[in-house]
């Protein structure tokens, strides 16, 4: 009998050794550990987003800007098929549906109608402001390089007449006013 109580009396201490070893939670160091490491991936998901906004929103330039040559395009054929003369005009108005940050046409186009992220045309009146008739889109990024005017980055198109060697116009082109970098 003896020797079952030792036993017993073995186990028992062990447990208490063994509860009284049963830290739980973390030291210090693993929590650290844990935070930078969260961190460093926060900071890369953060850049890998912006990199993808970036891209976004070059893409949605690149296909707006096509989308208006083709119109531009079509107006011409159409023009010349119906023997009318090709003038210069507002392309968002030969899209059958205009993008829906598209703000309006404008005779002046400044940071009150065209918030960020927003297309509009300047119809201009050279004689009463010293605007140009062009399509103006407000990026939300920053870009490398674009035109900037009032402290803020514009890409600027041109709607130019192409003409033939006899000097008849034969067609419009969209054209940078001034390159954009992204």
């Amino acid at each position: 009998m003896a020797k079952t109580q030792c036993c017993r009396s073995d186990v028992m201490t062990r447990r208490r050794i063994l509860i009284i070893n049963d830290k739980k939670g973390f030291t210090l160091t693993e929590i650290i550990v844990v935070i930078v490491v969260v961190g460093l991936l926060g900071a890369l998901a953060i850049a890998k987003y912006v990199s993808f906004a970036l891209n976004a929103e070059h893409a949605s330039v690149d296909s707006v800007i096509g989308s208006l040559r083709s119109a531009l395009n079509l107006y011409s054929a159409q023009q010349i098929v119906n023997m009318q003369p090709i003038t210069a005009h507002n392309p968002f108005d030969d899209l059958s549906v205009k993008p829906p940050n598209y703000a309006g046409a404008f005779a002046d186009v400044d940071l009150s109608n065209c918030p960020a992220g927003d297309w509009a045309f300047q119809s201009g009146d050279p004689g009463l402001n010293g605007n140009w008739a062009v399509v103006c889109y407000r990026p939300n990024a920053t870009l490398a390089q674009t035109f900037g005017w009032g402290g803020v980055q514009w890409i600027i198109l041109v709607v130019d007449p192409v003409q033939d060697a006899n000097g008849v116009t034969v067609g419009l082109s969209l054209d940078y006013y001034q390159p954009a970098q992204w």
